[in-house]
């Protein structure tokens, strides 16, 4: 085999090869892209979509938190905002506000708008574009998604200027979230976030002791 042949195998080896490199690192980094191109956010809400029970629990402290629970077509909320504290049970199409003190409840006839509360709030940010940063919230540094005029989490009183101005951000423990913060102005609330795959059924019936009004 002449030299020049030779120069030519040779050439074409290393073409070939520098070829498969090239796409292998392109497959790379396109896939990479792909994946970080879904949020963290609509991933959970993706998850949460799935599932067909769990629960789903903010808190800023004792005065302002939020405890709601999913069992397939029935939901339970209970809020406390300011100290004032509100429970419906969420089933057969319709919404029943019950009253702890003189165990009594209230029937909204059709009535299902909280039934898939935290699913309707994170699929407004499905198509939402969003900030990533990194901040350290009580020793630990973790990752956040950041959403600009979203305060749908807040216990807070918003103004429609406030809200023009607002953003929330996600943070993340992996895929796992764990906070979030809503940010107005110079103003932070922060809540903490815990989300189980565990839920009391009983929670999902109306005590027998109550009385319809």
């Amino acid at each position: 085999m002449s030299k020049n042949k030779k120069i030519i195998i040779i050439s074409s080896i290393i073409a070939v090869i520098v070829i498969i490199v090239a796409v292998l690192i392109y497959c790379m980094v396109f896939n990479y892209f792909e994946e970080d191109a879904t949020s963290k956010v609509n991933k959970l809400y993706t998850q949460l979509q799935e599932k067909s029970v769990y629960s789903f629990s903010i808190t800023l402290d004792e005065e302002n938190n939020m405890y709601y629970a999913k069992n397939d077509n029935s939901a339970y909320v209970d809020t406390i905002n300011k100290g004032n504290e509100s429970k419906f049970i969420i089933k057969d199409g319709n919404s029943y506000l019950l009253s702890d003190d003189d165990k009594t409840y209230y029937t909204y006839k059709n009535n299902e708008t909280e039934l898939e509360k935290i699913i309707l709030t994170l699929e407004k940010l499905k198509d939402m574009s969003y900030a990533k940063g990194k901040e350290q919230i009580e020793n630990r540094q973790y990752q956040y998604e950041e959403y600009e005029t979203v305060t749908d989490f807040s216990f807070k009183n918003i103004s429609e200027q406030g809200k023009q101005t607002a953003k929330t951000r996600f943070y993340f423990d992996g895929n796992k979230l764990v906070y979030i913060k809503t940010i107005i102005g110079n103003e932070q609330e922060i809540l903490k976030v815990e989300i189980s795959d565990e839920v009391d059924e009983n929670l999902f019936q109306i005590p027998s002791d109550y009385q319809n009004l």
